[in-house]
């Protein structure tokens, strides 16, 4: 797991998506911000960045949680690989005059299914929860919070136009889908 938090740094600080032929998302032929973005390219950056920051606070509920290392590791990995992302995405956002966050009425998502964020209540009961209910839980939550953040990435494989938006959204398809593998190998282990 160690590797993996290694290699997840090493990613982001190089700006390596894993893609072949890709340049870093801050610069480079990989950068987005040109004409050649759509609607649906705004709207996955706007509600990727919200669904990123909710990720990253739930990463950060781990703590001082007595949780095994395999789930602390993660969660480190996951926190420095989003916020990284977010960066990422606000400043593409800014470059196209476009606010950071989408419209938080989720009428204005229907077409996407909705807000894919995590209820608050869910995140709440999380909160609440004693130390040797947390960890099984809160693996529970995170699992259905990536495969939120596939679902939206594929929104944008679908319906976006831009090729460092596109670029993005594969990348978190495939890392979010490694970390569910992960994070259900983990559900299935008993903790402690």
């Amino acid at each position: 797991m160690r590797r993996l938090l290694i290699a997840a740094m090493a990613m982001i600080l190089t700006g390596c998506s894993g893609s072949t032929g890709a340049h870093s998302a801050h610069g480079g032929h990989g950068a987005a911000g040109g004409d050649g973005h759509n609607a649906a390219d705004v709207m996955f950056l706007q509600m990727a960045v919200t669904h990123h920051e909710q990720g990253v606070d739930l990463v950060r509920m781990v703590g001082d949680r007595p949780v095994r290392t395999q789930v602390r590791d993660l969660a480190k990995a996951i926190e420095l690989t989003q916020a990284a992302e977010i960066d990422t995405m606000r400043d593409w956002l800014e470059k196209w005059g476009q606010p950071a966050s989408a419209d938080p009425d989720p009428a204005a998502h229907s077409h996407h299914g909705g807000p894919a964020v995590t209820a608050p209540d869910t995140i709440a009961a999380l909160t609440a929860l004693p130390d040797g209910e947390f960890e099984s839980r809160f693996v529970t939550v995170l699992t259905g919070h990536q495969h939120n953040a596939v679902e939206l990435a594929r929104t944008e494989l679908a319906d976006g136009v831009d090729p460092a938006v596109r670029a993005l959204a594969d990348r978190v398809v495939r890392s979010r889908t490694g970390q569910i593998q992960q994070l259900l190998g983990l559900a299935g282990q008993s903790p402690g």
